[in-house]
């Protein structure tokens, strides 16, 4: 089979499966990501450790040095019908995680795998690359200012995935141009911590999504006000972007979430025990861990307080 036939029939395989988009793109270095990583190092050397571990993504081989393509599907989450407790406390993308074995697209990744390795490509997984950059390249996705990537018709409510291959594919047009209005700052204003600085620039000691779930110590009293009600994640930037106005389309039934959403409430949230919290929480939200309830519960009582305000 020629490389243009092999393409095709990855192509194929992706949208049989479920994905919205499938492009390729090669496996070189992305000197921009590289550039924007030493950037915020230099920037906030105090925050150096969040940033570092980045650096390796720059270079998709050098964890992986045969690979020769990158193949970038998109998923479109988009198109659940949320559970209403939740939405404005807990970020959209893990109300849809498809790593919830419940969710039908969990499979998703591990069946395009396999139908790669069935080809006879040797493949690689994982975050050894940069998804968005490589999404960009491939040209089924865009990055807007708010630093995130955004496909036609669903805006940035997706989801990328990449497979590492060791053949030499041929490689879809990029889509490097900026998606955004030139006068358009809205995602930089709707921004309630100040994390994002500049055009594709996102400061994420100052992320209300990681500061909800992964910030190491105390929150600095005046980001913890500015927090407000988001408990798990966040999506002001998101709401905010023109882009994605229409583009979410809440047609699909989320049984798996229904089934917990009375608990998704600020003041369930708020009251739950850590018996609960391990029972019916943390199978779906797991970047906390599971001894760490109480994490929870004062994200859940901010967001109780700033309702009252």
């Amino acid at each position: 089979m020629n490389a243009a036939a092999l393409a095709a029939r990855i192509k194929a395989a992706a949208a049989e499966i479920g994905y919205l988009f499938c492009g390729i793109t090669t496996a070189d270095p992305f000197p921009e990501f590289a550039f924007a990583v030493e950037r915020l190092i230099a920037e906030s050397p105090e925050s150096k450790s969040l940033y570092e571990r980045f650096r390796r993504r720059a270079d998709p081989r050098a964890d992986a040095p045969w690979a020769r393509s990158i193949i970038v599907a998109v998923r479109r989450y988009g198109r659940f019908r949320l559970p209403s407790p939740a939405v404005g406390h807990i970020g959209r993308t893990y109300l849809c995680d498809r790593r919830v074995a419940a969710n039908p697209d969990s499979a998703w990744p591990s069946r395009m795998k396999a139908e790669l390795q069935a080809l006879g490509l040797r493949v690689k997984t994982g975050s050894g690359t940069s998804d968005r950059w490589a999404a960009a390249r491939a040209g089924v996705a865009r990055l807007a200012r708010n630093t995130f990537a955004v496909a036609d018709g669903c805006g940035s409510w997706i989801n990328l995935e990449c497979w590492r291959v060791d053949a030499e594919l041929p490689a879809d047009a990029p889509t490097l141009e900026d998606p955004c209005p030139a006068d358009c700052d809205r995602c930089r204003e709707a921004c309630p911590t100040g994390a994002l600085r500049a055009p594709r620039e996102l400061r994420m000691e100052r992320c209300i999504a990681w500061l909800t779930y992964s910030a190491t110590g105390p929150i600095a009293p005046d980001l913890w006000r500015r927090m407000g009600p988001w408990i798990y994640g966040c999506d002001a930037c998101q709401e905010a972007c023109p882009l994605n106005h229409g583009a979410w389309e809440d047609r699909e039934p989320m049984p798996w979430m229904d089934a917990v959403a009375c608990r998704l409430t600020p003041a369930a949230l708020a009251a739950m025990s850590d018996d609960d919290f391990r029972r019916f929480i943390y199978p779906f939200f797991w970047y906390i861990p599971p001894d760490n309830a109480e994490r929870w519960r004062a994200n859940a009582r901010r967001a109780l307080k700033h309702r009252a305000t």
